[in-house]
């Protein structure tokens, strides 16, 4: 991330940039500090904006490995092109950082701020801020993504952009043996940000087609008398992440299908409570009639 000259003192934080034949400056009081100044045309009409991140001095004390800043400001040129106006100010807890994506491949460009809470696991630690400039006076906040790690994906290889955000897989599995998986791919449709699974079948497809090679390989050895000691929590793992992923898919009929296939299987090889919490999890995302 660039970062413009700042000076700092004890009463006040600013800087100055320069944009064409503008003169832009920004000043804060104390305890509030400048962190970096960016200029990107995030709406395609020729004239960069200007992003101002900015940080209270205690927090930046306290939150050093992960918080560099917690507020963003946008300030656009005015119709008469003559000095730049505020057109978004807001709170953005625990960033570590911002960068520009065009998600809709139609050369506007989307605010993405990045956050981390610092916490022992990025799924849960990790979320974002995604902004949109609807138009020259208005910038507005298109989705907060509060978990899941989310990332900037080209799916397709299309130009086209997509924020996929995984998610965590407990079920009576200790914290470091949890699964992690793909859970929800958002794609930039008419101005907004909406979950679009089901538009990536071919993505999900892979996914199921590694987990179901995995429980299968997990099956023969067992079937093989080749497993080392008990491994009914590894089958129980693998069977779930075969579930997870064609519930990712929104693929009912999927679930259905490797339920009514390895429901019996599973309840004679795997503990009681592993097997209760499959079948509970099955139970609980099919509707009624799709119960096997």
């Amino acid at each position: 991330m660039k970062k413009d000259n700042t000076k700092n003192s004890d009463k006040n934080s600013s800087a100055g940039v320069k944009e064409g034949d503008n003169e832009f400056r920004v000043e804060y009081g104390f305890p509030r500090r400048i962190y970096a100044i960016e200029k990107e045309d995030l709406n395609n009409d020729g004239s960069r904006e200007i992003i101002v991140l900015s940080i209270l001095k205690d927090t930046s004390q306290k939150y050093t490995d992960n918080t560099k800043f917690d507020m963003i400001e946008v300030f656009a040129l005015n119709t008469g092109r003559k000095s730049y106006e505020k057109i978004l100010s807001d709170t953005v807890d625990f960033s570590d950082t911002c960068l520009f994506a065009d998600l809709g491949n139609n050369k506007s460009k989307q605010i993405i701020i990045h956050t981390n809470t610092l916490g022992n696991d990025p799924v849960t630690s990790e979320g974002m801020f995604i902004y949109d400039m609807k138009s020259p006076e208005k910038i507005e906040l298109l989705k907060y993504i509060d978990s899941g790690a989310p990332h900037i994906d080209s799916l397709h290889n299309d130009g086209r952009k997509q924020i996929v955000v995984s998610d965590n897989y407990f079920g009576v599995m200790p914290g470091n043996e949890m699964l992690i998986y793909e859970s929800e791919i958002y794609q930039y449709e008419n101005n907004k940000l909406e979950k679009s699974n089901i538009l990536f079948g071919d993505f999900f497809d892979k996914k199921i087609k590694a987990a179901l090679d995995n429980y299968t390989g997990i099956k023969s050895k067992i079937e093989m008398g080749m497993q080392p000691g008990n491994m009914s929590f590894p089958l129980y793992r693998e069977a779930a992440g075969v579930v997870l992923y064609y519930y990712a898919k929104e693929d009912e009929k999927g679930i259905e299908k490797f339920w009514r296939e390895e429901k019996e299987y599973l309840k004679k090889n795997i503990p009681q409570d592993e097997f209760t919490d499959l079948s509970n999890f099955v139970s609980k995302i099919l509707p009624a009639s799709g119960n096997v």
